[in-house]
Formats: structure tokens, sequence, C-alpha cells
């Protein structure tokens, strides 16, 4: 039956796509001729009749305000949409994910469709950096000027009146990191008037399979500076460069066998794992570092590292020799301005922000000796599955989505529809060199790169990492050729670069994803003229560059996912263009030296081959795409994996979140009530945790706990102890006990908030926000050293995804329950604080 269905379901999808994109065809027609009727209207009466359209939600409605759109389109932006620009938007506004082809003019698409969602809510169009976010929202702000709606822009140098102004805008751009964590951040504002997402009505997302993919291996966190011991992070650093290591053969038996049947017995202190970006320390390097820590005073015997309350060594311990021996400069990060920034593998963008975790950071910093900054304290976190999840309507657009179509249907519950292009592809796809060696590999590329340069074609070379790009470079340069290198040390002039890279006789060595979403135009892109140069000079070029081939792009190795390589060969033929890609792999590259080199390199042994010797080989091209597989498979369960944790903590989030927002939208009085109202829970919950619920033998009772609790609370404590007794004789009157505490305490806060509300009238609304952001910041570090452990559980035969989930709900319970003491605590917490006030102000008087 698998096997079936297997074979059906492609065939079921291809003819539901197929009857989609024929209905969108027609729509797009008919909007097409209804924009030519309004040829004759002014301008001023089709904005009028554009906005007559809002609230209207039925299909004739929206054909007739995108009709006026297109018209728009063409007066204001001198822009005339193709029929597929039209479907690929009408496609959009439905909520579907489409593949366009490189050139396509997918940014007027997505403004069809954002024009449209803006007129009847709020429009989000997410961009995968700040220059495009910025550069889309500036070239469309024309037409949404004409239309009668607003646009803005959200960056990392944002502030907070320009960024609230832009999110009261109809329409607004920014990067997935941006909004999610203004997502975050309104949930611990204190004042509903600085929430910036007041709904989450459209969000359209470019380049979608990187953001949905690339980009969300692991939730967005956001963070606030923790405490730090530098030393620690130095006598590390010092501690594991004594250690030694060796790459570990590939072992396939499970981590559980390995530690059953042999453990890690090795011939060095750490193995090294690449292909899983792991290491581990043997048993000798274990004792190694007890006997580090005893010495340093750290701990006072082998057996305190194990502790709980000392797993921050054993992690600091496993971050050091991470950062030693798997994160390398220039290829996993980078150095500007005395910081670590990290490189994102997927894109070759940096992730400018983001830290890693587990004090992987910190070890990093501490290894290229730049500042270390302090271990984060977690004050929210979301995958951005469950941040889209939020959204009505989820649309985007992409060159390259359809082999991740699946993981996107399965992770957000996307479909796509791939939009044939404007115009017939007609690049040349010359098959794979694949070589023995990297060093033959790289001769290779400078001798055909200099082969075709000779001719004037332009030459796009896209590599894997910064480094490789550097390498590369310094190779050109050796053999006399001019060259442009674009890679994340240029982020800020990715797009000037880039769209440079179809000029006459230029050579562009580019990491492979730099300068996506900016148009790579045959003799030159308008858009970035030199001085001195006229549009018409550009296109005399262009004509050149036509008559050559168009652009050629050479991949300097195949990346983990074909997807990606895809990416890099898009970025010719645009539009009908001439052009053609060729790759060059090797069996050093690390996606063939992970994953199924040693297998060709046997074979070509027997071949007969030598070093310096290459083959074109269907077989070669099998093994490249088993081993693109395979990596995919792990970052596939990497990224499922993410996704399901997030998804344990997202109850508990909801819950949080709205409880908050409950409270932060009530007048001062209501907040006060609110606050009141956690009296009697408050009493009930100190009962039991200090009381024993009024249960068992009295001699188990912390009668002493709870009077310091009411003692913190400024309360009498020989009040407490006649009505306790009060209450014990003759027998227990629990009902006694209760009432009159709660009384007690509803008597005494009520008059003592008084003077506080006299200076601050939301003193009780602020009060029960800091209780929960405390409660849930703790919450969530609980959780993250529950998620960081959690593995180990399969050694005890336990499911760690079922004990996780376990662990988080108890944990999430005794949240709930503690939370009217903690709301009490920063209550009584505000009066001592201003009664202190009071008395320092009658001293002085």
């Amino acid at each position: 039956m698998r096997e079936f269905l297997s074979g059906i379901l492609p065939k079921l999808s291809f003819s539901s796509s197929r009857r989609e994109l024929e209905r969108y065809t027609r729509e797009a027609a008919l909007i097409l001729h209804y924009s030519d009727s309004l040829d004759s209207i002014p301008e001023d009466s089709l904005h009028q009749n554009f906005q007559n359209l809002r609230g209207r939600l039925d299909r004739t409605g929206m054909l007739l305000a995108m009709a006026i759109t297109v018209q728009f389109c063409r007066r204001v932006l001198k822009l005339e949409p193709y029929e597929v620009q039209v479907v690929g938007a009408l496609a959009m506004c439905d909520g579907r994910i489409v593949e366009m082809a490189t050139g396509e003019g997918k940014t007027l698409t997505a403004a069809l469709a954002l024009a449209w969602h803006g007129l009847n809510g709020h429009a989000r169009a997410v961009t995968v950096n700040d220059y495009l976010a910025k550069r889309d929202a500036l070239a469309m702000t024309p037409l949404y000027d004409a239309l009668g709606l607003s646009c803005g822009y959200v960056q990392d140098q944002t502030g907070p009146e320009l960024r609230q102004q832009a999110y009261q805008s109809s329409i607004v751009y920014g990067t997935p990191s941006q909004f999610v964590f203004d997502y975050l951040r309104d949930n611990q504002v204190y004042d509903f008037n600085s929430v910036l997402q007041l709904d989450h009505d459209f969000i359209l997302i470019d380049e979608a399979d990187s953001i949905l993919i690339d980009e969300a291996r692991t939730p967005l966190v956001l963070s606030g500076e923790g405490s730090l011991d530098v030393s620690l992070w130095v006598e590390l650093k010092a501690f594991v460069a004594t250690l030694t290591y060796q790459e570990m053969p590939e072992d396939t038996r499970t981590q559980l066998e390995r530690k059953v049947l042999d453990g890690y017995q090795i011939g060095a202190d750490l193995g090294v794992e690449s292909k899983y970006q792991n290491a581990f320390l043997a048993d000798q390097a274990i004792a190694k570092a007890e006997q580090f820590f005893i010495q340093h005073g750290v701990i006072e015997s082998s057996n305190e590292l194990w502790l709980p309350s000392n797993s921050y060594l054993w992690r600091a311990l496993l971050a050091t020799v991470k950062a030693r021996l798997l994160y390398h400069r220039d290829r996993d990060y980078i150095v500007r301005d005395e910081k670590v920034i990290i490189i994102e593998q997927e894109t070759g963008r940096l992730s400018l922000g983001k830290r890693w975790n587990e004090g992987l950071h910190q070890a990093v910093e501490c290894k290229e000796g730049v500042e270390i900054r302090p271990e984060t304290v977690e004050h929210g976190r979301i995958a951005l599955a469950n941040y889209m999840s939020l959204y009505k309507i989820v649309a985007g657009m992409t060159g390259t989505v359809a082999t991740v179509a699946a993981e996107i249907s399965d992770l957000y519950g996307l479909t796509y529809l791939p939009i044939p292009p404007h115009r017939p592809l007609i690049r040349t796809e010359w098959p794979d060199l694949v070589f023995m060696t990297k060093e033959a590999k790289l001769a290779k590329i400078v001798e055909d790169a200099a082969r075709i340069h000779a001719t004037g074609q332009p030459i796009l070379i896209g590599t894997g990492s910064v480094e490789d790009s550097e390498a590369l470079s310094a190779r050109f340069t050796a053999a006399g050729l001019v060259h442009n290198v674009l890679n994340a040390k240029q982020d800020e002039n990715e797009a000037a670069v880039i769209a440079q890279a179809g000029r006459l006789n230029a050579i562009t060595i580019a990491t492979s994803m730099a300068g996506r979403g900016t148009d790579i135009l045959l003799g030159g892109n308008p858009e970035f003229l030199q001085e001195g140069e006229t549009p018409e000079q550009l296109q005399v070029e262009r004509e050149q560059v036509l008559a050559v081939g168009g652009l050629f792009v050479l991949g300097s190795e195949r990346l983990n996912d074909r997807r990606l390589d895809k990416q890099l060969t898009g970025r010719s033929g645009r539009q009908g263009d001439p052009g053609a890609s060729r790759f060059y792999v090797s069996l050093e590259d690390p996606l063939l030296a992970n994953f199924g080199g040693d297998t060709l390199k046997s074979l070509f042994t027997k071949l007969g081959l030598v070093e310096d010797d290459y083959v074109e080989h269907r077989m070669a091209n099998k093994a490249i795409i088993n081993a693109q597989r395979k990596k995919q498979s792990l970052y596939y369960e990497s990224r499922k994996t993410g996704l399901r944790q997030d998804s344990v903590i997202e109850m508990p989030r909801n819950v949080i979140y709205g409880l908050r927002r409950n409270v932060l939208v009530v007048g001062d009085e209501e907040a006060k009530n609110l606050l009141m109202g956690l009296i009697d829970p408050a009493v009930d919950r100190l009962i039991t945790v200090y009381l024993d619920n009024l249960a068992g033998f009295e001699e188990t009772w912390d009668v002493d706990g709870l009077k310091a609790k009411l003692r913190q609370w400024g309360m009498s404590v020989d009040w407490f102890d006649q009505l306790f007794s009060d209450s014990m004789t003759p027998v227990m009157n629990e009902g006694r006990l209760r009432d009159e505490l709660k009384k007690w305490i509803r008597f005494d806060l009520n008059a003592r908030l008084k003077q506080v509300l006299s200076r601050d009238m939301s003193a009780c609304r602020t009060q029960y926000l800091m209780a929960i952001d405390t409660l849930w910041r703790e919450f969530l570090g609980s959780s993250e050293m529950t998620r960081s452990g959690i593995h180990l559980r399969a050694y005890a035969n336990e499911k760690p995804d079922l004990s996780f989930k376990n662990e988080v709900f108890k944990s999430f319970q005794e949240l709930q329950a503690e939370l009217p003491v903690a709301v009490l605590d920063f209550a009584y917490g505000s009066v001592r604080q201003a009664e202190q006030e009071l008395d320092a102000e009658n001293a002085v008087s």
C-alpha cells in the first residue's frame, strides 16, 4: 500500500497544481483585461475606487483591486506586470508558496499580493537581509502611495519610534529575526502602547526556502546578559590545548551500542566526528578534566563535577573543545570590530545579533582573544514555524522550492505552486567534473576561468565558505585575473558587487548565496551605474555579453543541498537569456569527505586515476546526490527535533503570553482587582508548601518558613502566632486559619498599596507583569537545561521526547502554582520601597 501511495501522490499533486495554475491563469488574463479598460480613468478616481474596495473579501473585489494595482504599476513604476507575475500574486493571496525562476520579477509580484492584503489588514513582507527589506520597501512605496497604502521597513538600527511607525503601516518589510524578536519583545513590554505587532493578518516570505528551511534549524531566542567568569574560559582554553585528538572513522553503530560495548576507547584524549559536528572526551580526558577542576579549586572531589549545580562546568568544557576543533574562523564565523559574528552555513550570510548557546560563543570569543561577553539569560523563544502559525495567511515565493516541498508542507502546512517562466530557459548545464584532490580541482577552475574570460564572457564563481572564496581569490590574483570577491566580510556591498557580475569580462567570486535577491543583468545593472556611464552604454554591452554566451556560473563545490546548487545556477539564464553552468567537485570537499567520498576514491584508484585526473561520470553524480540527501536528512531531523521541542513549549508560551496580554490591556483599577484576586490562591499555595496543606504530622510542617515569608512582606509575625495558636486549639480548624490569613493579607495589602498607587497608578499592573516575566525566564532556563541533557534518558530506556514533554509540563504546573505568590512578592516589594521613600522624605523634612 505504501509503495502504491508513494507512486500516486506525486501524480495527484501534479494534477491539482495544474488545475490551480489553469484557474489562476484565467483570473490573471481577466485582471489584465480589466486593467487595460482603466487606461483612461484619472488617478484620483482609481485611487478612490481602490479604497472603496476596503472590506470587500470576495473574489471579484480582489480581482478588481489587483487590476487597479496593475494599472498603477504601469503609471507610477513604469513597469508592465507579466501574466505569470499576476498568476504568482493570486496564488500568494490564497496562501501558496510559488516557485518562480530567478529574474522573473518576484519583487513586483509580491507587491501585487501585499497591496490587496494591506488594503484589508496589515501585511508583512519577509526578506533575507536588511538591504533587501529597505530596497524593496523604497522601490514599491510610490506604488503603495498611489493606492493610498502606507509602507515601512524595520532593520537592526531602526529605533523604537520609527519601528512603531513602521508597524502602523499597511505594509511593512523586514527580516525573519526582526519580526520574531519584535514579537517576543511585545510580550515583555509594560505599556500596551509599546506593542508593535497588534495583529497577524498576512505574511509573505521572499526566498521562502532559505527562510523556512535554511534559517529555521533552531528556534530564535531573545536573550539578556547573565553573569560571567572570564577566568574560567581562559583556563579552560589552556587546558584543552594540552589534550590530544583524533578524527573518528565512521561508525554505523548507535551511540548506545558504542557506550555499552566499548565506550569511547580511543588513542587520544578527544574524538572528533566532523560529519556530525561533534566532539567528545575519552575516559582519560574526563579524568584529566576532573583533576584540572580540583587543582583550580573549582570542585573538591571528582564526583562534584557531575552534580546538577555544576553542569555549567561540563557544558563550558565541551564548548571549549568544539571551539578548538570544529569551529573555524572565516568558515563558521568572522571577527569584525573585535566581535565574533556567526556565518549562516546554508546561506553564507552573517547572522547579525545571533549568538551560539551552551557556552560555545564565549569559547570562540576566548579562542579569538576578543572580549568575552556573558552567557545570556533567555527571555523568550519561538521556532519560526510556530511564529508563522500566528498568521491567518502565510505565503511565499522562491526559485527553488520543489525539492523541499514535502518538508515545508510537513513543518508549516504550506503547499507550493510552480509558475512557468515568462520566457523559456535556454541555459546550458554542463556535467560535473569530479577530482581526486582539492588542489587539482582549484587548479582546473583557474585554468577554465582564464579560458572563458579570454572570450569576454562574464563569470560568477560560487564557493562554500569565506575561507574558500579568499583562497580562490589568491589563486586568481597569482594568475593575473582581475576579479571581485564577495563574501560575508563584504556583506554591506553585496548588492553593488553582485549587480555588476554580468558585465563583459567580469569575474566575481562569491559565497554561493551572496547577493541573492539582486538581479544580475547582462551588461550591467542600471541601478548601479558607474561614474560617467549611461543606460545606453549598458545596453550596448548587454548585446556584447549575449553574443559571447551570457553569464557562466562555476560552482567550486557541491553544497549540502542540491536546491542551493540550483539557486547558484539560477543566477544565469534569467528571462530567457543564454548562460551556462558547471560544478567542480573533489573527494576532499566537506560533503564527499563525510558522505561517501571513500567509496568514490576506491573506485577511482581501481580505474588507475592519479591526483590530477578528473572524471565526468553518471556514477559520480549519483554519489554526490546521495551525499547531499544524507546531509539533508541530518538537517531535516535537526529541524524537526527543534520544532518538536519548541512545540512542547508552545502551549505554556501561549498561556503565559495570553495572561500577560490580559493584564497589559486592563485599566489601573482593574489591574488592582486582578492582583487582589490572587490573594486566595497565594494563601492556598503557602499552606501547601509550608504546612503540607495542613495534612500529615505537624512536626513536618515548616511554620518558621511561612513566618519568614510573612516577615518578608512586612507583616506582624506575632499576629500570625496568635492566629496559628487559636486555630490549633483544641483541634485543627483548617478553615479558620485559611480564611483569617486571607482576610488579614487582603486588608494589609489593600491599605499599604494606597501609598504606592498615589505615586504610580499603574504599579499593580507592572508588578503583576514583572512576576510573570521572572517566572517565565526561570521556566525557560529550566526547560533549556532539561532539553540539553534529555538525550541521555535513552540510556535509561526512556523516550527522550516523552520525557522532555513530561518534565516541561511538570515545570509549567509549578510555575502556575507559584505565580500568585510571586505576584504578591513583587507587590509587597513595591510597597516596602514606597514606605522607605516616604520615611526618607519625612526624615529630611
